[in-house]
């Protein structure tokens, strides 16, 4: 029996500087992040459809002291260092999603989360989603 690769993590692009997860130059300091169809039981059709669930507003210290249990601490350290990328794991529920694989991965090399300026999860969107055929 020939084993699989070991799973790489796509390369996290986001936008929503309004995230306590956010660092500056679009990165995600997050350890995790859930990528769900916007409405439960539905399936996603297009990328507006989809919704980072990891998203926690930045908006008072006590939303960002719930955040600190999905910081990916090695990954910040590892951000301030030239050339280094921090690369949460993805977990994707959007089995519409070309890019989706069974147990929930996501197989793009790269995804972009759109919502700049967003208050909660629904106004962010996987713009990577690309309908399954």
């Amino acid at each position: 029996m020939t084993e699989k690769p070991p799973r790489v993590n796509p390369t996290v692009k986001c936008v929503v500087n309004t995230c306590n997860h956010y660092f500056p130059g679009d990165k995600c300091v997050a350890a995790n992040i859930d990528i769900l169809n916007q409405n439960v039981g539905d399936m996603s059709r297009e990328a507006s459809q989809t919704m980072c669930k990891s998203f926690s507003e930045r908006s008072s210290i006590p939303n960002y002291l719930g955040s600190l249990d999905n910081k990916n601490w090695g990954g910040l350290v590892s951000a301030l260092m030239p050339g280094q990328q921090i690369t949460p794991t993805v977990t994707c529920v959007v089995n519409s999603c070309k890019y989706w694989d069974q147990g929930d991965v996501c197989i793009a090399d790269t995804i972009a989360i759109t919502g700049r300026e967003a208050k909660e999860c629904q106004q962010t969107d996987c713009e990577t989603f690309e309908k399954r055929e």
